[in-house]
């Protein structure tokens, strides 16, 4: 967990560089917005932690509020943060590694698997997050981890 928590810290902190006025921005036609893609990045995660623990067969993209302000958006990615943190930290050795047989071909294996996809997802959704930030002008971003 302390390996996602190092990543979702850097979101966090990058969040706080958007001003308001960019939570819409998309860099082409069919992009998700800053502020969705922030979204999205969290409730994903959960969406593979819950996953992890539950063995649930159905992947559900998850919702996205609509926030007008940055503050909006932050808040939302706290809240999954927090419960993310919860199931992630009830998970047992046992659940870890029961086989998950999911309809996605590349996600089927012990469960622990998905908490590794949870995390490469974050990763490659925030390296977006920061072109997002630079071509809106932002200079001074936080490290990547």
């Amino acid at each position: 967990m302390n390996h996602w928590l190092r990543h979702r810290r850097v979101l966090e902190e990058l969040l706080k560089t958007i001003p308001d006025e960019q939570i819409g921005y998309k860099p082409w036609d069919g992009a998700m917005a800053l502020g969705e893609l922030a979204q999205h990045i969290a409730a994903s995660t959960d969406m593979f932690v819950s996953l992890t623990k539950t063995g649930d067969q159905e992947i559900k993209p998850p919702e996205i509020a609509d926030c007008r302000t940055m503050e909006e958006v932050r808040h939302v990615v706290t809240e999954y943060t927090e419960k993310t943190k919860g199931t992630f930290a009830s998970l047992t050795d046992e659940e870890l590694e029961i086989h998950y047989d999911s309809p996605h071909p590349n996600f089927r294996g012990p469960r622990k698997n998905l908490l590794l996809i949870a995390i490469d997802h974050e990763i490659h959704h925030k390296g977006q997050l920061f072109v997002y930030a630079r071509m809106i002008g932002r200079k001074d971003l936080p490290f990547f981890i």
